[in-house]
């Protein structure tokens, strides 16, 4: 297992901020451990039945919930945005 340090922005906060996952995690574990950073403290809870999603920086489709950050050849300190499923 490898520590694997990203920089996460959830829709609403007002700027990246740098959680470390292990290789092996999936997005939507690093899309749950970045929002749980954040909704209730910076910003707030998202409305019941919320699902989010999660894109490299810059890039319009999203990261598949399932696949790992390996898999996703995601780089270190690799820039994500999640923002709530359109």
């Amino acid at each position: 297992m490898a520590e694997h340090p990203i920089a996460c922005n959830v829709q609403g906060d007002y700027g990246y901020k740098i959680i470390v996952v292990d290789e092996s995690n999936t997005i939507s574990e690093i899309i749950e451990k970045a929002a749980q950073q954040v909704v209730g403290y910076l910003i707030p809870e998202f409305p019941k039945g919320t699902v989010l999603e999660a894109r490299v920086h810059g890039v319009d489709e999203p990261l598949k919930s399932d696949i790992t950050v390996k898999e996703a050849n995601l780089l270190q300190m690799e820039a994500i945005d999640i923002s709530i499923r359109s």
